[in-house]
């Protein structure tokens, strides 16, 4: 798996989280016990409150954990996708301070601070909602002998293993890179529904199949493994493979 980024890794999430979280303490108490910068303070606590608990979130990385299951009727293997804890403490983050701005925006007499706050409240609460929705849909990915589905943040497909073209690399434009289980022309077997609330979060998929973003595959080279093996055999060996038990974390 890829390195940590600095923020990421245990000494400076730890690092973080300290200094963070003393610092919102301090402006709560300040809050609680001082009159003057009352509301500052206390959006100012939350909010880094907030952050601490993002930098402890995210140290709960994602591991490429398989698990029994079924697939319309017949043995199938599961895997969560995403990142178990940086998605809600990045959610979390956003609504505080969405949540901070929107207090400040009805609390301020000036009329200029109200339309900033308001409107820059509104968009983050647009942005937490569409993460804690993202979230709550449980992204996974199941496999069958026969079918492969997705249960994507924002979207769903299906497609059988007899209409996968290509199991490969592909970069989706410039919003992120992916491994696609290609669908072939006319696959009759090959279904996709959006879901949406607000925002966007995926789009059709170009080329049409399965897109398996990296930043939500806990371990994309045991993934690209296991899907070449499955894409080649024929279904005799796919049900032994299945039938088998789902492959190891180590995954080889």
């Amino acid at each position: 798996m890829a390195g940590r980024n600095a923020f990421t890794s245990r000494p400076a999430g730890i690092f973080t989280a300290v200094v963070t979280g003393l610092i919102g303490a301090g402006a709560l108490y300040v809050a609680a016990t001082s009159q003057e910068r009352r509301l500052l303070n206390l959006v100012l606590g939350a909010f880094m409150l907030s952050v601490a608990a993002m930098a402890v979130l995210a140290q709960r990385r994602s591991v490429a954990t398989w698990r029994r299951t079924e697939l319309r009727g017949r043995p199938a293997w599961a895997m969560s996708l995403g990142e178990r804890g940086q998605v809600p403490a990045v959610a979390l983050v956003l609504t505080v301070l969405g949540l901070g701005l929107a207090l400040a925006a009805v609390l301020d007499d000036r009329t200029g601070v109200r339309v900033a706050a308001g409107l820059a409240a509104l968009l983050l609460l647009v942005l937490a909602a569409e993460m804690w929705r993202a979230w709550s849909r449980r992204p996974e990915l199941r496999i069958s002998a026969d079918l492969v589905e997705l249960h994507g943040p924002g979207i769903d497909s299906e497609l059988a293993w007899d209409d996968v073209g290509a199991v490969e690399h592909a970069n989706l434009g410039t919003r992120w890179a992916a491994l696609v289980l290609t669908a072939t022309a006319g696959a009759p077997s090959y279904h996709w529904t959006l879901s949406r609330f607000l925002l966007p979060t995926d789009r059709e998929p170009d080329p049409p199949g399965i897109h398996l973003r990296f930043g939500l595959v806990p371990d994309e080279a045991q993934l690209r493994r296991v899907l070449r093996e499955l894409h080649l055999a024929d279904r005799g060996r796919r049900e032994a493979l299945v039938a088998a038990g789902p492959p190891s974390d180590a995954g080889s």
